[in-house]
């Protein structure tokens, strides 16, 4: 059987990313369009993913030779109860192709063959994805966008966060993190398919990534210097899911502290979202509170993963693939701060700019503790 998932149209090189940690090997098909080595059903889903698709396969680009295609490929498929066919376009889609002319065809090919039509509320949907070029400006991307198109049975899924509006929480402040962010962000964490086995957020403000590790039933060890922020935290927490979990504590602690709040711990990824200013309450600088927060991270699990979102405001990082060393990140160089975690034993997996508006740029890394050989 050949699954295939498809991604949003937000960062491509992410979605591809992220389906990398959660799923393993796959074949890129188009940027937004991933052929799957396999698929287990207990796994995650992708924060970045949009369809799954069953059964899936490419359908030839000229219309008239579609019927042919699905005589062979409708042939292997057991359609249960009535059915509905959707097509979707990605960035602008096939000009050639119609969505109503593909969904027709494709439509009265089951229909001939039996299978009752229900467009309200179908038991078996055939989604047709009509891949073209974007349709807005992109990220940068090391994959090119071909035509494409292709069909598949849609299986429903739910996405892996929490989707109430932090917005709507009891405690709420503007640098909260976004739900899905924070669900991107624990997925980069993944190691060979597999989750950390507890989350370290050292700078949990209202407490978004716990919320979203919860939901995913990972245990997450939240702080913050702020007690005003913990007790919050805890109160969005028990908003969200009825009641406290010792899985789940909240304490106040520095980021230096780390080690002497949580002890020693092993496949930990420590995720957060560190602050962009210095400290009102420590006079540090936001670089000094990082570096703080990644040695810390270092004596807890020396071979943990860090996956955090740094600011920049250099636009030109969103030019290349590859940051330059002089680029303005943290108010240091990225040279600089590539130095630092380095220094501290963390190498970089990964580094890639997104951009917030049009002032603002944020860079995700992943970094895993370097293992020492002597």
């Amino acid at each position: 059987m050949t699954w295939m998932i498809t991604g949003t149209g937000w960062h491509p090189r992410m979605f591809r990313e992220e389906v990398s940690r959660i799923h393993g090997q796959f074949t890129p098909l188009h940027p937004r369009i991933l052929e799957l080595e396999d698929w287990d059903k207990d796994q995650s889903w992708c924060s970045e993913s949009t369809f799954l698709l069953r059964e899936a396969a490419i359908l030839p680009m000229d219309e008239a030779e579609i019927p042919a295609f699905l005589d062979e490929w409708g042939s292997g498929l057991n359609i249960q109860g009535t059915f509905a066919v959707r097509a979707s376009k990605f960035g602008v889609g096939l000009p050639a192709l119609s969505k109503r002319n593909v969904e027709r065809l494709v439509g009265h090919h089951f229909f001939r063959l039996g299978h009752s039509v229900d467009l309200v509320n179908p038991e078996t949907t055939i989604r047709v994805i009509m891949a073209g070029a974007p349709d807005r400006p992109q990220h940068m991307d090391s994959m090119d966008s071909y035509p494409l198109l292709v069909i598949g049975i849609d299986e429903t899924y739910e996405k892996p966060y929490l989707k109430r509006a932090m917005t709507s929480m009891p405690f709420f402040k503007p640098v909260t993190l976004d739900p899905k962010l924070a669900s991107l962000l624990i997925s980069l964490a993944y190691q060979d398919r597999n989750p950390p086995d507890q989350i370290i957020d050292p700078f949990c403000g209202t407490g978004c990534i716990s919320l979203q590790a919860r939901f995913r039933g990972i245990t997450a060890l939240s702080s913050d210097v702020d007690p005003v922020m913990v007790e919050g935290a805890k109160k969005n927490f028990g908003y969200a899911y009825g009641q406290e979990s010792p899985n789940h504590p909240f304490e106040t602690s520095d980021a230096s502290k780390l080690f002497e709040t949580w002890g020693s711990q092993s496949n930990t990824a420590f995720i957060f979202d560190p602050p962009y200013a210095r400290n009102s309450r420590t006079s540090e600088s936001a670089f000094d509170i990082l570096r703080s927060a990644c040695e810390s991270a270092k004596e807890i699990d020396p071979e943990g993963v860090i996956v955090t979102i740094l600011p920049s405001s250099d636009l030109h990082i969103l030019d290349d693939l590859e940051i330059h060393n002089n680029a303005e990140v943290m108010g240091r160089s990225w040279g600089e701060v590539h130095e630092m975690l380095s220094d501290l034993g963390w190498e970089i997996e990964m580094a890639i700019p997104t951009r917030v508006h049009s002032s603002l740029v944020r860079i995700v890394i992943r970094t895993r503790g370097k293992i020492d050989q002597n």
